[in-house]
């Protein structure tokens, strides 16, 4: 089993950092993490490139992604401003080409069908709708399965981190439980 996980957050050391390796602890196989903040992906520049190439034109961490070599897909990310962190959402863009797979090829390369999971954290009193329905986009275009029981959600951080977040943290090693069953099919 090989797992991607999208780490959308700024700190190495913060609440969703956090929740990230209490799932990574729990689950077996291959775990390739990128960075959103970190690894240095280029925004979509709408060169146009995917709409008559199948693929995009900016070669960077990126690729990992259009490899398309994994089974579950996570997307984890602190809730900004009721939505996605801002390099999460440029991450986003660039699934235009996936788009433009479906749209002007016809589906050419099949996108390999893999299970979503997300993770989301964050303070204050804001809704997490946005960031969820912008999720749900990333994983469809992915071609991922999201079930709302995939959903991790620490959304009360200023007053308890999600170290102490004893619900958050049994929902996601259910959730490495549920992941791990798979290998063994």
């Amino acid at each position: 089993m090989k797992t991607l996980i999208i780490n959308a957050s700024p700190r190495k050391n913060g609440n969703t950092a956090f929740l990230i390796n209490e799932l990574k602890r729990g689950l077996k196989g291959d775990i390739t993490e990128i960075s959103a903040y970190y690894d240095g992906i280029a925004p979509c520049i709408a060169c146009d490139y995917c709409r008559e190439n199948a693929q995009c034109s900016i070669h960077d961490k990126m690729d990992v992604i259009y490899a398309d070599d994994f089974d579950n897909v996570v997307i984890a990310s602190p809730v900004h401003m009721s939505n996605l962190s801002g390099p999460l959402v440029s991450i986003a863009g660039r699934l235009q080409a996936y788009y433009n797979l479906k749209r002007f090829f016809k589906n050419k390369r099949n996108i390999r069908k893999k299970e979503g999971i997300l993770i989301l954290t964050g303070g204050g009193d804001g809704s997490a709708d946005c960031a969820v329905m912008s999720a749900e986009v990333m994983f469809k275009l992915l071609n991922a399965a999201h079930p709302e029981q995939n959903n991790i959600f620490s959304l009360n951080t200023d007053k308890l981190p999600a170290s102490e977040d004893t619900e958050a943290i049994k929902k996601i090693k259910e959730i490495a439980v549920k992941l791990n069953i798979k290998i063994n099919k």
